[in-house]
């Protein structure tokens, strides 16, 4: 009776802590849904924006990710090293890298939007791109890299550390979707079938608070809303479940002192 008690409210304790991390999620979900997607041309640029196209380099070019090689506008470098503790084993990140150049995105409305993905969050999956081991040295390119920031792909006694390299990637023609704040700035002119005139062009960019948060993936915008979700309702179900288990242990209780 007392372990229902007792794993009802472990359960309880962590559905809530799992909840309440979410929550930000969730607010985002929420963000999504209620705002509609705009063709770009046809953006305001005077506030939160929602577009969805595909990724243009703009004047400032691309980067070359620095494990597997790839030319990207955006990327973001994970290390991993494999740790013990006890009986157990984790990995355990030492070190994350973002590089970017600023980028547009075209969505075939007859106008680019130029996104700076500078602070913005950016929600991609992790593909890993090597690893080293017992019996697996670094690639040179790998071992160079971590030397240039003082890390070392091996122990102080000379033996392979087991690690992982990870990269996660926005590049040309990659499919992208932004959500965010968003303003009109003055861009080259245009010819409008008798004349040329001025024309402006739409800049997303991170701004300040909560709202505006920018948010960029290269996932579609029903698998983002799903991914956010996920985290909170299992919050909510672990939580669920543990007032259950602890009512059951209550009312075990109960039942033995009648």
């Amino acid at each position: 009776m007392g372990a229902l008690l007792i794993i009802g409210g472990i359960l309880f304790l962590f559905g809530v802590i799992v909840t309440v991390t979410n929550i930000k999620n969730y607010k985002r979900r929420q963000r999504i849904i209620a705002t509609p997607t705009s063709p770009i041309a046809q953006a305001p640029g005077n506030g939160l924006v929602e577009i969805k196209g595909r990724i243009a380099p703009s004047e400032q070019g691309l980067v070359q990710t620095p494990f597997s090689g790839r030319h990207a506008v955006w990327c973001r470098v994970t290390v991993q090293e494999l740790r013990s503790s006890g009986r157990s084993s984790y990995w355990h990140t030492i070190l994350t890298e973002v590089d970017g150049r600023l980028f547009m995105v075209d969505d075939g409305s007859g106008q680019m939007a130029r996104v700076m993905p500078t602070a913005a969050n950016v929600m991609l999956d992790k593909v890993s791109v090597a690893s080293s081991g017992t019996f697996n040295d670094a690639a040179p390119h790998l071992e160079a890299f971590l030397q240039s920031r003082g890390l070392k792909s091996t122990s102080w006694i000379g033996f392979n550390k087991s690690m992982r390299y990870e990269e996660e990637i926005l590049a040309p023609n990659d499919a992208l979707y932004a959500l965010g704040p968003s303003r009109r700035e003055p861009g080259p002119p245009v010819h409008d079938g008798y004349r040329m005139v001025p024309s402006s062009q739409l800049v997303m960019f991170q701004g300040a608070g909560p709202d505006g948060e920018l948010l960029l993936t290269n996932k579609t915008e029903d698998q983002l809303t799903g991914k956010l979700l996920t985290g909170f309702v299992v919050g909510l179900v672990l939580t669920g479940l543990g007032v259950l288990l602890g009512l059951g242990g209550v009312a075990a209780v109960i039942v033995e002192t009648l």
